[in-house]
C-alpha cells in the first residue's frame, strides 16, 4: 500500500491543519497503529487531551476517514497525522486484523465512487504547502518576542485577577444564599430544592466557578437516590463541604486544589507545560464511571492501580464530552493491564493524572492485597482532612466476599467490615468470594466498582 504526501496536502481542509498535524507525527503520540493490507484499511489511537485517546481511521485507497475526536474541520489533525505518518513511516503501523470499532466502520461505509457526479462551479481551494506546514508564524526578533511574551504576561494577569474578584463575589452571594437557607428552614429547601439550587448555581457561571456550580446544579439528584431519612443530614453535609471550599479558595486563591474544585482543572497543555515528574510503571485498569450531567456533558472516570508500587493509591483518568456526541468507544476497560507514564495534577494528595504516553500489555498474575490496611471509614477521615470539600474516597479491599440480603440490598464483607452496597444491580458472577474489590466510599455506603474474581477474572460491576 502506497500513500503520497500529496494525498495528505490535498485532503488538508487548510493550511493550519496541516500544521496541527505536523504536531502528532511523533508515534509516542499514538500508544496503537495498525493495518490491514487485503483492506487497505490503516487505523491509530492518539492521545489526546481526555483520558481516552482518540480512535482514527482511514483508506488508503480511496482515502475515506473517521476519528471520534470532536473537531469540526473535516478531516480533522488526527486522520491527517495517521495518514501522514503511513506515508512517511510505514513500518511504524503493525499488520494485524482490523479491531471492533474499525470493522464496524468499515461495515457501515460507503465506498467513494468515481464516477460520481461532478458539480457544475468548481470549488475555491485552499492554498496549502505541506513542506511549510508548521512554519506560519513570522519570525520574530529577541527583542520582539520579548515584548511579545511580556504583553502575554500582562494579559494573563489582568484577565487572573479579574476572574478572582469574580469568583470572590460569587462566593460570598454562595454562603450568604447557605445562610438564607439555614435561617428559613432546611426542610423548605428541600422541597423546593431543584429551582432554588439552579438560580444558585446560574449565577456560579455567571461568577465563572463553573465546577462547583456543576456540583451544586446535581445537588438534587445526588439526593434523590437516598432514602428521605438520610436526605437532610446529607444536605447539611453537601451546604458544609461548599463554604469549607469557599473558605479554601479566599484563604489561599491560589491553592490548586481548591482552584480545581472551583474553577476546573488545567488542560493537558498546561500540565505538561509545568514540567512535572512523570510517574512510570504498570497498571491496571481496577474502576469506571460514566454519567451523564446536567449541564449536557458525559463524565467518564477510569481509575488505574498502580502494580509496581510506584504510588500509594490509584490514578483517576477524568474525561469530558458532549453528551449530543453519543457513546464514545474507550481504550481502557476494566481488566485491561497497561505499562507507561503517568503525569499527577498538583496535589495535596495526588489522584488525579492524565496518560502522556503507554501501551497495552498482556495482563500477568497481579498480587492482590492480602489484607485492609486502612478502613473505608479511616481513609475518607485521612482524605478529608486534606480536602475537607471531598465527596468519596476510593480504595481496592484485599480478600472479601458479595452477599444479599433477604431485603435484596446488597453488602461486602471484608475482613471484620461489612460495608452496605449502593449499586442497585450487580453481575451474577460478582457474587460469591473474591480476591478484591475496588470500591468508592462516601461515608455510608459504598459504590461497588469491580471485583477479582479467583475463577472470572476482574468483572466490572
Amino acid at each position: 500500500m502506497e500513500l503520497p504526501l500529496q494525498v495528505v496536502q490535498d485532503l488538508a481542509p487548510d493550511q493550519s491543519s496541516l500544521g496541527a498535524a505536523k504536531k502528532l507525527l511523533n508515534t509516542s503520540k499514538w500508544p496503537m497503529l495498525g493495518l490491514a493490507s487485503e483492506l487497505n484499511t490503516i487505523w491509530g489511537q492518539c492521545q489526546g487531551s481526555g483520558a481516552n485517546p482518540y480512535l482514527t481511521m482511514a483508506d488508503v485507497a480511496d482515502h475515506g476517514y473517521k476519528c471520534t475526536c470532536p473537531s469540526r474541520k473535516f478531516p480533522c489533525k488526527h486522520v491527517l497525522a495517521l495518514m501522514w505518518i503511513f506515508s512517511e513511516s510505514q513500518n511504524s503501523f503493525v499488520e494485524a486484523t482490523p479491531p471492533e470499532w474499525v470493522a464496524e466502520w468499515l461495515s457501515r461505509r460507503r465506498r467513494s465512487s468515481s464516477g460520481a457526479a461532478s458539480t457544475d462551479e468548481p470549488k475555491a481551494v485552499a492554498v496549502k504547502d505541506i513542506a511549510s506546514a508548521g512554519n506560519d508564524e513570522p519570525i520574530l526578533s529577541a527583542e520582539e518576542l520579548a515584548k511579545k511574551e511580556a504583553q502575554r504576561q500582562k494579559r494573563a494577569e489582568s484577565a487572573m485577577q479579574a476572574t478572582e474578584r469574580s469568583v470572590r463575589d460569587g462566593l460570598g452571594e454562595l454562603e450568604l444564599w447557605i445562610r438564607d437557607q439555614q435561617r428559613t428552614g432546611l426542610a423548605g429547601l428541600l422541597k423546593d430544592l431543584r429551582p432554588r439550587v439552579r438560580r444558585i448555581a446560574a449565577r456560579l457561571v455567571d461568577a465563572k466557578a463553573s465546577t462547583l456550580a456543576a456540583r451544586v446544579d446535581e445537588l438534587p439528584s445526588l439526593l434523590a437516590g437516598l432514602p428521605l431519612e438520610r436526605q437532610l443530614a446529607r444536605l447539611v453535609e453537601e451546604l458544609g463541604m461548599w463554604v469549607l471550599l469557599s473558605r479554601a479558595w479566599q484563604t489561599a486563591p491560589q491553592d490548586p486544589d481548591a482552584r480545581r474544585a472551583l474553577l476546573g482543572a488545567e488542560n493537558r497543555e498546561q500540565l505538561l507545560n509545568s514540567q512535572p515528574t512523570p510517574v512510570n510503571g504498570r497498571w491496571l485498569c481496577v474502576g469506571e464511571r460514566i454519567e451523564t450531567r446536567r449541564d449536557g456533558l458525559v463524565s467518564h472516570a477510569t481509575w488505574l492501580w498502580p502494580l509496581d508500587g510506584q504510588c500509594a493509591s490509584a490514578a483517576m483518568l477524568q474525561d469530558y464530552s458532549p453528551a449530543s456526541a453519543g457513546k464514545r468507544e474507550a481504550s481502557l476497560r476494566i481488566g485491561t493491564q497497561i505499562e507507561g507514564e503517568l503525569v499527577f495534577y498538583p496535589s495535596r494528595l495526588p489522584e488525579r493524572a492524565i496518560l502522556a504516553q503507554y501501551r497495552i500489555v498482556e495482563p500477568d498474575v497481579v498480587s492482590w492485597p492480602s489484607a485492609v490496611v486502612q478502613s473505608p471509614q479511616q481513609a475518607l477521615l485521612s482524605l478529608r482532612r486534606a480536602l475537607p470539600w471531598q465527596r468519596t474516597v476510593t480504595l481496592l479491599l484485599g480478600g472479601c466476599c458479595l452477599m444479599q440480603d433477604n431485603g435484596a440490598g446488597y453488602w461486602l464483607k471484608a475482613g471484620d467490615q461489612l460495608l452496605p452496597l449502593a449499586n442497585n444491580d450487580l453481575p451474577l458472577l460478582a457474587y460469591g468470594e473474591h480476591l478484591a474489590a475496588f470500591i468508592c466510599w462516601d461515608g455510608v455506603a459504598a459504590e461497588l466498582l469491580s471485583v477479582a474474581s479467583p475463577q472470572w477474572g476482574m468483572i466490572a460491576c
